[in-house]
Order: structure tokens, then C-alpha cells, then sequence
């Protein structure tokens, strides 16, 4: 037994909770609460404020492991940044081995850097060099990574481009790279997953929808086999609901053949939707349009998939009762997914098949997706970059019906989370930039309209992310019969200015009982 005394609860008027082994057994003012557990451990809280355990509802957990790693260009601003770190960084490497970084945004380059092949041929010629967007959706490549993936002008990706000289890679051309990498080994998979479920856990975060399948191999079992065995080794410290994505039908339906589909598996590790990528980003000018970018007339963004096989997925993921989510940034995408889910979701939609991002869609796709009633998959934290782009982008129409992140909560199944590692997860920031949809990088904001209170935004990555999952009967409340998922913060941050909800810290993240994050 132990006693936590002492704090403000979310949603609740009571002060104390007790827990047993990994469940809470009665809530209560401090005194009833001491009595109660007997010679058990009393805990003060000395007046911090206790929340269900956040969640990050769409995330790539072993993505974020593997890049806490590896080469971070999220801090670098100019071209003398990018050289040094490159170069650190490759000299610690073998000769031959691959330099693999992420996380560079172009409107962070105070000196106008446009970054090429060319640049990277300058900073680093000895090592293929690949550096990816924060988005994940573009990647530049230097002249010795077009050599040893064996690129050439008459080289052509289905759902992906190639940009040659400028050594310019877009969506499946990743791939298309990346399957010429080392696949890691077990060790260094499970390495990556257990770095980035700590992360999780400084953070606050005890349980996420998290798409892993492919993010270190093309062979989807390789990181099924290591999720599935540190599931059952007790060694997950996030409970984890695999947003499963493959790479065709035929992959999937081998998966679904060995006996998996939504809810196999345990507490700690669960096969959960279907994920499927259906278009690119607005930040590379991938996703898809159904009108050109206006800062690029000729350019409509990219379909990843043709409109046959995402039905076919969906159709295929409906028959084991499977959900189905769609990455769909670009309004183009939204209508696609929009008519495929009109002619295949179940009325009501009980399997809570649903959209991921949410970002450029018009009002009439907005009042379909409530209609419709599908589960919507946000990331808040996206407004810090993309609201200086935003206008510049699609254009004022276009911008001012985008991320009605608002409207869709209040009218659908809306949870939050970051898509780490675009960004990283951070679920404070996310409530704040949901409160506020104003930048920290840069000056700008988005439709005021769209602002969320702190309790919508609190719901958001904690309530929400669980009901979407389907956990909420036994997670994202504090209270008698849920399991002991919490998050303790230093302080009340519906009392704090709104602004400032980032700089509140995480001080100590309970999962399932056990304390695996304390400050």
C-alpha cells in the first residue's frame, strides 16, 4: 500500500489516493487516506498537481529512441552548425558507415542556407550522408549516398521523387534509400525502444500510440519480435498501442494470417489500427493538394498510395475487425480517405477509424469528419513551426480552415500527441501550444478561434488519448478500480499563464504502479 497525500487532482476534490500494487483502491481528503494505509508508505506531494498518466496518442517511440543516438540537427541554424556537427559526428564512425541525421527546419537558417548535395559533398565526401526534415517526409543526400544506393537519372520511385542534382529525396524515395542501410540488430532495436520509453516517462508519458513496425527494418517482424519480448519480460515502461504500418497488402495479410489483429497482446504491448501513410507534409510541400501550394503553383504535393490500395488495406483491416488510421496532412488526402471511409467504416464507426494530423482541410471536411464521427489523431506542438508557414503556404481561405483543432474536439474523438520524432514528445507543450496556437520560434500564430481551454487540452493527451486506445476503462482517471498510471507536476498549470505551461517540470510519472521517472 501506498499513500499519496497532499496534492490537487485533476478532475477531483479530493486531496489523497491510495494504491495497491498497481491499481488505485480509494480516493479521499489526506487523513482517510493515511488511515486507510496502514503501515503502508505515505507519500507527500506537497500540494503539486496529479494528472491520469499523459499519453501521445501517434508517435514513433523507436524512431525517437534511435535519434537520441544519433545526429540531431534540430538546434542547427547555419551552414558553419551544420559542418561541425556532420563532421563530430562522422569522425566517430568507421570508414564507410553511414552518416544518418534528422531533425534540420529551413526556416531556422538565419544565414539562407539551402541545403543540397552540393553543400553536403563540401561538408563530408568520405561517408554517405543523409540528412532528413524534421517532417521525415524530405532528405537530402550527398554525392557518395547516391553512389552506394545506386541512384541514377533513370532512377524512379512509385509514390516518391528524386531530385538528382540537387540530391533531393521526397516520401518513398526514403525508403527507397533507407532499405540500403544495416537493418540494426535485436540489441540495438531493443536499445532504441527502451531509450525512447524513458524519454516518454521524463515527459510524463505512460502510454502511447506509437507506429513501429517499419521505423528500423523493412521486415516488420524484426521489431514485432522485440516489442513482443520486452512486453513479456516486464521490461516496458509505456504501455504501447502499435499503430501497425507495412509496406503493401500482401505484407499486411501475412500478419494477419499469424493470428494478430487489434487488442492480441498484453497491458504493456497491443496490436491496435492499421496505419497507413497516404500523402507527405506541409512543411516539404509533399502533402497533397487539391489546388497547387501558392508558393509553389506547380506543385501539388504527392499521393504516397494509390486510391486501389489504400481501399484495399482498409477493406482487408475491417474483415479482422481491425481500425484503420491515415496519415493525411493535404486537403487532397482528407478527400480521398474521406470518400474510402464513407463507403467502408461501420456506422457509428466502433472501430474508431480515423484521421492522422489533421491539418489542411476545408469546413466542409471538417463538418464530414464529425458526421462521420472518426477519430481525429492532433499534434499541437506542430503550430510552432507551422504557423509561420502556414499562410505562405495554401493562402489566407485555405489557412484560416486548417487545424481546427477546437471544432474537432468538440465535435469528434480528438486526442493529442507529437508524432516524435518530428517533435519531440512533450505533452506540456502540447497542451500549451493547443491553449495558445501562437509560435515560440517564430512570430506568428494561427486562427484564434481555434483555441482550447486547459481542461480540453489536458483531456487531450489524457482522457482523449485513452478512449482512443480503447483503455479509458481502466486508465486516464484517478480513481478507485484504475490502474496507478499518474503524472505529478510541480504545479497547477490551469493557474499558470498560458505562455508559460512548457516551463512547468514533470516530477515524478508512476506506470502500473512503479515510479519510473522521479526528479
Amino acid at each position: 500500500m501506498r499513500a499519496y497525500i497532499n496534492a490537487k487532482i485533476w478532475k477531483s476534490e479530493d486531496t489523497a489516493f491510495l494504491v495497491d500494487g498497481n491499481t488505485i483502491v480509494q480516493t479521499g481528503k489526506d487523513q482517510e487516506i493515511e488511515e486507510a494505509a496502514g503501515k503502508g508508505e505515505i507519500i507527500d506531494l506537497n500540494g503539486m498537481f496529479v494528472t491520469p498518466g499523459f499519453t501521445d496518442s501517434h508517435m514513433h517511440l523507436a524512431s525517437l529512441g534511435s535519434l537520441l543516438d544519433s545526429l540531431r540537427l534540430d538546434a542547427i541554424t547555419d551552414y558553419e552548425g551544420l559542418k561541425k556537427a556532420v563532421q563530430k559526428y562522422a569522425a566517430s564512425l568507421e570508414n564507410g558507415q553511414w552518416v544518418i541525421g534528422r531533425g534540420y527546419h529551413e526556416s531556422r537558417f538565419t544565414d539562407g542556407m539551402v541545403l543540397n548535395r552540393q553543400i553536403l559533398d563540401e561538408i563530408c565526401s568520405s561517408h554517405p550522408v543523409m540528412l532528413k526534415r524534421t517532417c521525415g517526409h524530405v532528405a537530402v543526400i550527398n554525392s557518395k549516398a547516391i553512389e552506394e544506393a545506386g541512384i541514377d537519372e533513370n532512377t524512379e520511385i512509385e509514390g516518391g521523387r528524386i531530385r538528382l542534382e540537387e540530391g533531393i529525396l521526397e516520401e518513398n524515395a526514403i525508403d527507397y534509400v533507407s532499405e540500403k542501410l544495416p537493418v540494426p540488430s535485436e540489441k540495438e532495436m531493443i536499445h532504441a525502444v527502451e531509450k525512447g520509453a524513458a524519454y516518454c516517462n521524463a515527459h510524463g508519458i505512460t502510454a502511447v500510440g506509437s507506429d513501429d513496425l517499419l521505423s528500423l527494418s523493412s521486415d516488420y517482424r524484426d521489431m514485432l519480435n522485440v516489442l513482443e519480448k520486452l512486453s513479456y519480460q516486464d521490461r516496458l515502461t509505456v504501455r504501447i498501442n502499435e499503430q501497425c504500418r507495412f509496406g503493401d497488402p500482401k505484407q499486411f495479410a501475412s500478419f494477419l494470417d499469424d493470428g494478430y489483429t487489434m487488442d492480441v497482446g498484453n497491458e504493456f504491448f497491443k496490436i491496435g489500427p492499421l496505419k497507413i501513410i497516404t500523402d507527405g507534409s506541409l512543411g516539404g510541400r509533399t502533402a497533397a493538394m487539391r489546388m497547387p501550394y501558392t508558393d509553389e503553383p506547380e506543385n501539388k504535393g504527392v499521393m504516397t498510395m494509390d486510391e486501389e490500395e489504400i481501399e484495399t488495406f482498409v477493406q482487408l483491416a475491417h474483415r479482422f475487425n481491425m481500425p484503420v488510421i491515415a496519415h493525411a496532412i493535404g486537403d487532397e488526402a482528407v478527400e480521398v480517405m474521406l470518400d474510402i471511409f464513407k463507403e467502408n467504416t461501420y456506422e457509428g464507426n466502433p472501430l474508431h477509424d480515423g484521421l492522422v494530423h489533421c491539418q489542411i482541410m476545408s469546413k466542409a471536411q471538417m463538418r464530414r469528419i464529425i458526421a462521420m464521427n472518426l477519430a481525429c489523431y492532433i499534434q499541437p506542438q506542430f503550430i510552432d513551426a507551422d504557423a509561420e508557414i502556414l499562410e505562405s503556404r495554401v493562402g489566407k481561405s485555405r489557412a484560416k480552415a486548417s487545424y481546427p483543432f477546437k471544432s474537432l474536439y468538440e465535435g469528434t474523438l480528438t486526442s493529442g500527441g507529437s508524432d516524435a520524432p518530428v517533435e519531440m514528445c512533450d505533452p506540456l507543450a502540447g497542451i500549451q501550444f493547443a491553449v495558445t496556437r501562437k509560435s515560440v520560434s517564430f512570430d506568428a500564430e494561427m486562427n484564434q478561434e481555434e483555441c482550447m481551454d486547459v481542461d480540453q487540452a489536458i483531456a487531450l493527451f489524457c482522457e482523449k488519448g485513452y478512449e482512443t486506445m480503447f483503455m479509458n476503462d481502466e486508465y486516464g482517471k484517478i480513481a478507485p478500480g484504475y490502474k496507478a498510471d499518474f503524472t505529478v507536476i510541480d504545479q497547477d498549470i490551469r493557474e499558470m499563464k498560458p505562455e508559460e505551461i512548457s516551463k512547468a517540470k514533470i516530477m515524478m510519472t508512476v506506470s502500473d504502479g512503479r515510479t519510473v521517472f522521479e526528479r
